[in-house]
């Protein structure tokens, strides 16, 4: 059997495995739901022998926030008997390194948890149903894409990467975002940030920018569940941490670009030249004969006490 289609021709189930009480781990499972069927195990504890049974998806995403040395042994036991599995593991930040490191010999991939809704679905689309765009070039709509970052190294790179996407893009100065908005924006134009998180003003910043330009693309050189709660709450459209994959940044912009309403697109301020302003009233003369003179002369000083 193909390893993107079940017998019936329809997209084979996805098996997602966690811990179901935390609504972070439910919003990732939900995001993969989006787009194919999503068998969901929930899992505080040990792992369990086979979670699927004897019918095991050909794509597995499980959800730990420790790993243990039977948690290791569990995984490879899954990748031994199912053959062909694709095995994505996402991790919290209590995860420590040496125990991602030797996870990382039996899984596929590894994945924050603070990111994981956001690059999973496009991983799994291009897992398992090929290498693709979300559209081809000549498919979107004409869309500028403006970077920003206080790194003019990392700007150049994440510009070369649009501009290879098919995106006219340019990089603006970082303090430009959340100031004025630009007076000759084209009708669409999209962001990519570089978060400055240290600075306690980027929440406000990344706001004003969305309400002015359009979507607004955060990157976080190190994301948590509260830097990209924050991101989103202040209108970013995806959080990626960097570095990132090129291809979930490409992926990003493409969904921005094609799932963002027309009307949800800023239209640009108006950039509208000086006017002359109008000569001021003047009050008229009077004429001589209606002049009032004063009859009295200028009086005298008021005395003053001796």
């Amino acid at each position: 059997m193909d390893l993107c289609r079940s017998r019936d021709g329809s997209p084979c189930p996805v098996g997602f495995v966690g811990d179901l009480s935390d609504p972070w781990v439910v919003a990732i499972a939900e995001a993969l739901a989006l787009d194919r069927p999503i068998e969901r195990i929930s899992c505080e504890g040990p792992l369990p022998d086979r979670p699927f049974g004897e019918n095991p998806p050909s794509a597995l995403v499980l959800h730990r926030h420790r790993l243990s040395l039977a948690d290791a042994a569990r995984l490879s036991e899954w990748r031994a008997s199912s053959s062909g599995l694709h095995l994505t593991l996402v991790v919290s930040p209590f995860a420590r390194y040496e125990e991602a490191e030797r996870a990382a010999t039996v899984v596929d991939s590894i994945v924050s948890e603070a990111i994981a809704a956001e690059v999973l679905p496009g991983r799994l689309a291009r897992r398992l149903d090929g290498d693709r765009r979300t559209a081809p070039t000549s498919a979107r709509p004409t869309c500028l894409v403006e970077v920003a970052s206080g790194d003019p190294e990392l700007a150049q790179m994440l510009a070369e990467v649009c501009t290879r996407a098919g995106y006219p893009t340019r990089i603006i100065d970082d303090r430009r975002i959340g100031g004025d908005p630009p007076s000759t924006a084209p009708d669409r134009m999209l962001t990519l940030w570089d978060l400055p998180v240290l600075e306690s003003g980027w929440p406000r910043r990344l706001q004003g920018r969305t309400l002015q330009t359009g979507p607004t693309i955060a990157l976080a050189g190190f994301a948590d569940r509260e830097t990209v709660a924050l991101a989103r709450e202040a209108g970013a459209f995806a959080c990626l941490e960097l570095p990132c994959e090129l291809e979930d940044l490409v992926d990003a912009i493409d969904r921005a670009v094609l799932q963002t309403p027309l009307s949800d697109w800023p239209t640009a301020r108006r950039a509208d030249s000086a006017h002359r302003l109008p000569t001021p009233r003047r009050k008229p003369a009077l004429r001589p004969e209606l002049a009032v003179v004063s009859r009295w002369s200028d009086p005298e000083p008021t005395p003053t006490m001796p």
